[in-house]
């Protein structure tokens, strides 16, 4: 019984020389030899985690000069929108239209002007909302005039798709 008390109390005693003693010596012996594959390994870490590193900035750059390219796409069409539906609300600027609007009959008869205002009264100051409604039961003759007037002028995406709900 005395045995294998003794053997049980030497051998933490062994373990701990083996960790502390024996491990240290051999790496510092091993070492030297190792040494160099262990700085190559090192380097090759580095260097696929930089290049992976640069692949995922880069590829997150390309995403982020889109997103930021789309959004001002939308902003620069929704300020559109906004100065189109703010226009026509304007007296000053629907005062300096009609003071300007002859000699652009004139200089450009195919706006066709006259026959828009002959279709649609007061055609230029009216905004969206209040064309559509206008819209149903005229011609083809008169809706094609008013789609090619205005896609010349506004473009405004209501008008011209509530027209082509009409011809369908």
């Amino acid at each position: 019984m005395a045995s294998s008390t003794s053997e049980s109390a030497v051998e933490p005693i062994e373990q701990l020389l083996d960790l502390f003693l024996y491990a240290p010596i051999g790496l510092i012996a091993k070492g030297a030899d190792a040494l160099p594959e262990l700085v190559e390994r090192g380097r090759t870490q580095a260097t696929n985690a930089r290049v992976i590193g640069q692949f995922a900035l880069g590829a997150s750059n390309t995403k982020a000069r889109k997103s930021i390219a789309d959004a001002e796409q939308h902003l620069q069409a929704f300020l559109k929108i906004v100065l189109d539906s703010s226009r026509p609300q304007s007296s000053k600027s629907t005062a300096e239209h009609s003071v300007h609007a002859p000699a652009g009959e004139q200089e450009a008869p195919s706006t066709g002007l006259d026959s828009i205002d002959g279709i649609i009264g007061n055609y230029d100051g009216l905004i969206a909302a209040q064309v559509l409604p206008l819209l149903a039961g005229k011609s083809d003759d008169d809706l094609d005039r008013i789609e090619s007037y205005e896609r010349s002028q506004r473009s405004r995406k209501t008008v011209l798709n509530r027209i082509r709900q009409l011809r369908n």
